[in-house]
């Protein structure tokens, strides 16, 4: 496998973390020749399972690479941050594209997003932005809440900020996320082809979002809550507001192209560059997303391609919109059944304490693509 197939693996890994029961690990780790993700004398590197049965990841898989799995060691605590923000990161990916005809499908095993990650389109770009900003928002948050043992707050904003405020309190350390998400993140990535490019790049894009995404906020002293005088600190955006703004930045990606300087003096670094496809367009800002191959449209089941098509999702009859039946079922139409729905509901509370609701049986339409 090239570098373009090493997302899903670590992600893959580190989600599911491709488990093993603690015993067998403790066994490999007897000749004290284990060198697995989790550093076993580190109890903060342990995931429990709901059976309360401690878990670690399988080290014969090997889907992380040295590197990072040197980094978790190096961290312990991390890989629950890590493992949390990935999902995150996933659930905030089919949340964005529910309605659309790609809609973030994933399945269990070690290729998490399917062969969309193989293509180079827009698709592949927003599941690099969003899991890389995932990791970061959950890293930086993890150090405030000290989960994490080798990072804290932010306590570098100190002192006065303002006539009324001061810097204080606990900012989320967004320095740390961000640097432990680009060494972690990107370390599985190799070459010099335009895919590398693309993918460090979006893998960036992700990670800027956060950080520029960040708000101040405060708490009022004084007396009475006069709020005479404010303390404040930086607190993360949510990964909602992150991945809005992934989205929308995902529709007006820009289509590049690998850069060439067509100079024998310029160095390596320099050639290592992205272009606009369209010399008429402004080069990619390091907030754009990026791509330079065209996406399939997901209308119809392809092995090849790895898509499952729109037969069979619902659809809104009354939307011209990207979710309205005519777009999302590619002009091939729609069946309407009706399906009895029985719900709660006329709920009251008695004093103390119960609730009581009625039953309410009602009809719900339902728009399905054919």
């Amino acid at each position: 496998m090239g570098s373009w197939a090493l997302l899903p693996s670590w992600v893959s890994a580190t989600l599911l973390l491709v488990l093993a029961a603690l015993p067998a690990a403790l066994a490999a780790n007897s000749s004290g020749r284990w060198w697995g993700i989790v550093n076993i004398a580190s109890s903060t590197n342990l995931l429990t399972d709901s059976k309360s049965l401690q878990l670690v990841l399988e080290p014969s898989l090997q889907l992380l690479s040295r590197k990072q799995r040197r980094l978790i060691r190096q961290n312990p605590g991390i890989l629950h941050s890590v493992s949390g923000g990935l999902q995150s990161a996933v659930r905030e990916c089919k949340w964005q594209f529910r309605n659309r005809r790609w809609n973030c499908p994933t399945a269990p095993g070690p290729h998490l997003f399917g062969k969309i990650v193989n293509r180079g389109c827009r698709e592949t770009a927003f599941i690099f932005a969003i899991t890389s900003a995932g990791v970061t928002h959950s890293v930086a948050r993890s150090c405030s809440e000290g989960s994490i043992e080798s990072c804290t707050c932010d306590y570098r904003r100190r002192g006065p900020g303002g006539p009324d405020w001061h810097w204080g309190g606990c900012s989320d350390n967004i320095d740390f996320g961000r640097l432990f998400g680009r060494e972690f993140v990107d370390s599985g990535e190799k070459g010099r082809d335009l895919r590398f490019l693309m993918n460090l790049h979006n893998n960036e894009a992700g990670r800027t979002t956060v950080f520029s995404e960040m708000r101040q906020e405060c708490k009022c002293h004084g007396m009475s809550g006069s709020c005479t005088v404010r303390t404040c600190w930086m607190r993360l955006p949510t990964l909602r507001a992150v991945g809005d703004v992934l989205r929308d930045r995902f529709d007006g990606a820009s289509r590049v192209l690998y850069g060439n300087r067509g100079s024998n003096r310029a160095s390596r670094a320099e050639l290592l560059r992205l272009e606009p496809e369209d010399p008429a367009h402004k080069p990619p800002s390091p907030h754009d997303l990026v791509y330079f191959e065209k996406s399939p449209n997901f209308c119809t089941y392809s092995g090849r391609l790895g898509t499952a098509g729109t037969a069979g999702r619902s659809c809104n009859s009354s939307s011209p919109a990207l979710d309205g039946c005519e777009l999302l079922c590619c002009g091939r139409g729609h069946r309407t059944r009706t399906q009895r729905v029985t719900e709660r509901c006329n709920c009251t509370f008695h004093w103390c304490c119960h609730v009581s609701c009625r039953n309410c049986t009602h009809t719900r339409v339902l728009h399905e693509c054919l």
